[in-house]
């Protein structure tokens, strides 16, 4: 008898195997923190609590934002280069420097400000006294009782991410931040709903979690039991508790790994997307370039959900478009759908701090008035952005055989409500009206994107032209873009020690310490401008040796014309190359790409050797390194323009995270 039901009851051992946390009492033992020896105050000095394994820590992490010394109590990975945040208390009330997580008077975990106020409370049944914490190797934050019986559990309060081993039950959800940076809530939510369904939603500006809109991402999974699986060896389905063979795979296509090579996650991004993440737990090299360039050394992405965020959040959901209203969303090969925003030519950011906020126009809209600039059509040009579309907004359209592009701009310009047109090669053209809506740029987009903007907009001719260095406008120049990355990238040590020594001849209406030259010192320096190393969209580029230093070379623009904005905005970093780097094109790419690597897993030290001037601010070596990643995008209408760079540089502007630098596919499809 004892045989024939020693079966059934293995079977039943492994039903329950995904709840053993909460079905077994913990021991003792497993206490990393006993709460009677709280409080834990958030300073940058105070240590955090391991697992048992070190693989998870949980404490006060310190915030990387504009102000000073604010923390996220969260869980993070310890072991991994980068400590990546899986779980936070107080995302949108960051802490301040000696808040404290303490026991209540109710016997609850609270976290509290310097001043005492209530920043997050762990919530615990009532009649329950929370007795300490424990942290598990598997990521998940426990509250025990005086029992040792969980009574909290992280698992069962997610935020933007999910481990191995956590199940997310119905009507649970999981809460996009607001960037990679700002850990408040973002638009978006990834819903197990009571209906079975997972659905991804983007939500309303007010970012109030209540109001939902419409979905751009389900599975289907209606009228099951549903209960989404994280396993060890990172597959993610969908099971249904009531029908074992009713199963939904999210990761089809895809191998994750091996669980004893890898690290993962899941998690909703800021831009919408749904993706699963995965990290070498060891290095197996010790080459620096390979640590820095290898993905062992950072997260990758195993799948994305869904594959390409642009083009499934259109204008209907939320207003504009992923990117707001006359903007462009973009995403690029081997980004795995993450979503980039930026602005047309002659338009700027709504709101500087979300580059997701929209774009205004930097003139005046077309009014059709007798004295709106769009009636002298002699002051109105068109801008022209290849594989670009605006799919709405449209108003009118022409079709036909004798449309071409030249007929497209001149239907728009005799037309005062035109602001945009756009054109494709099935000979057709579609006017558009502001506001520009779900704006898309990809390489599977043939249409053309003709914006009417007035000439010369911002721009006035002067006596003559004035000189830039080549770190500020790049045209469209692969090779230029090269030169000044790796200019950037290797001699940053070079422009620390450069800026201590730069001469004060600065116009103090500037305010900075770039160095300031002049027509005929550039003159010189180029020895006339004889040698070209290639021609931009704004001018042509010469290779200089500057009076101060014979051994260094500079690359400097000569630009056709001028901008209004002034000498403010021409005053600019001067980026020196090492006397050991030539213009050939030579090991470039793998320089560019370790230098992004190096970037994006926090190993720039490697790129300024041992310079401990330099590594003395290293945020700042960090922005440098972000403003020319941006620099050398592959699409000229995404590189920040000259004022912004200036403002970038002085901290002015805040720096978004910067894509993978593409330029290297486009230029091997090229040859």
């Amino acid at each position: 008898m004892a045989t024939s039901t020693f079966p059934h009851f293995c079977c039943l051992l492994l039903l329950l195997l995904p709840f053993l946390p909460t079905v077994f009492a913990y021991i003792e033992e497993d206490c990393n923190i006993r709460l009677d020896s709280l409080p834990l105050v958030a300073r940058r000095e105070t240590n955090p609590i391991t697992s048992r394994l070190e693989e998870f820590a949980f404490g006060f992490h310190p915030l990387e934002s504009e102000i000073e010394n604010q923390f996220l109590l969260a869980v993070w990975f310890y072991k991994t280069k980068e400590p990546t945040i899986v779980w936070y208390a107080n995302g949108n009330k960051p802490a301040p420097e000696n808040s404290e997580l303490r026991l209540s008077s109710n016997n609850e975990l609270v976290l509290y400000d310097h001043e005492d106020n209530e920043l997050w409370k762990a919530p615990t049944p009532r009649n329950s006294k929370s007795s300490c914490v424990a942290i598990r190797d598997n990521g998940n934050l426990v509250i025990l009782d005086e029992r040792y019986n969980p009574i909290w559990e992280s698992f069962k309060e997610p935020k933007d991410t999910i481990l191995p081993g956590q199940i997310l039950y119905m009507d649970t959800a999981l809460r996009s931040r607001q960037s990679n940076t700002n850990y408040s809530d973002g638009r978006f939510q990834l819903y197990l709903q009571l209906d079975g369904n997972l659905v991804l939603y983007s939500l309303t500006k007010s970012l109030s979690s209540e109001a939902l809109q419409r979905a751009y991402f389900a599975t289907g999974t209606l009228n099951w039991e549903s209960q989404l699986n994280f396993t060890e060896d990172g597959n993610m389905y969908i099971k249904d508790a009531n029908e074992s063979n009713r199963v939904h795979n999210l990761i089809t296509n895809e191998y994750p790994g091996s669980k004893e090579d890898f690290y993962y996650l899941a998690r909703i991004d800021h831009d919408g997307g749904f993706r699963l993440y995965r990290h070498f737990k060891k290095d197996t090299t010790n080459d620096e370039y390979v640590s820095c360039s290898s993905s062992s050394s950072s997260w990758t992405v195993v799948k994305s959900i869904p594959d390409d965020i642009c083009s499934v959040l259109s204008g209907d959901i939320i207003g504009g478009g992923f990117c707001g209203p006359n903007s462009i969303c973009s995403s690029f090969d081997g980004s795995r759908g993450t979503a980039f925003c930026s602005c047309p030519p002659g338009f700027s950011s709504l709101d500087q701090s979300y580059n997701w906020s929209g774009c205004v126009p930097n003139f005046a809209l077309p009014s059709c008035d007798n004295n709106g600039w769009e009636v002298d059509k002699e002051l109105v040009e068109f801008v022209k952005l290849e594989n670009m579309d605006w799919p709405s907004s449209d108003y009118d359209f022409l079709q036909g055989p004798d449309v071409s592009e030249e007929s497209c701009i001149q239907h728009c310009l005799d037309d005062c409500l035109c602001v945009a047109a756009v054109y494709d090669q099935g000979k057709t053209c579609m006017k558009k009206q502001y506001p520009l809506s779900n704006g898309r740029k990809s390489p599977n987009i043939t249409s053309i994107a003709l914006i009417k903007v007035p000439k010369n907009i911002g721009i006035e001719k002067k006596g003559q032209s004035l000189i830039v260095v080549l770190a500020v406008l790049l045209g469209s120049s692969a090779f230029l873009n090269i030169l000044f990355f790796l200019a950037s990238s290797v001699a940053i040590i070079y422009l620390y020690h450069k800026r201590l020594n730069l001469p004060r001849n600065i116009d103090r209406t500037f305010g900075t310490n770039v160095r300031s030259y002049t027509y005929k010192e550039l003159e010189e320096a180029t020895r006339g401008f004889k040698q070209i190393l290639g021609k931009g969209a704004f001018g042509t580029v010469y290779k200089g040796v500057l009076a101060s230093d014979s051994k260094r070379f500079v690359a400097v623009k000569k630009l056709d014309k001028t901008v209004e904005e002034g000498e403010k905005e021409f005053k600019t970093e001067i980026i020196c190359c090492k006397s050991s780097v030539t213009f050939a094109l030579g090991e470039e790419e793998a320089l560019i790409d370790w230098a992004y690597e190096c970037y994006k897993n926090k190993g720039l030290e490697k790129l300024i050797e041992n310079d401990e001037e330099a590594k003395n601010d290293m945020k700042r070596l960090e922005r440098l390194v972000i403003v020319a990643i941006w620099c050398i995008h592959e699409d000229p209408s995404q590189r920040p323009s000259m004022i912004k760079v200036t403002q970038m540089l002085e901290g002015v502007l805040e720096v978004s995270v910067p894509p993978r630098p593409s330029l290297y596919t486009s230029l091997s499809s090229k040859n």
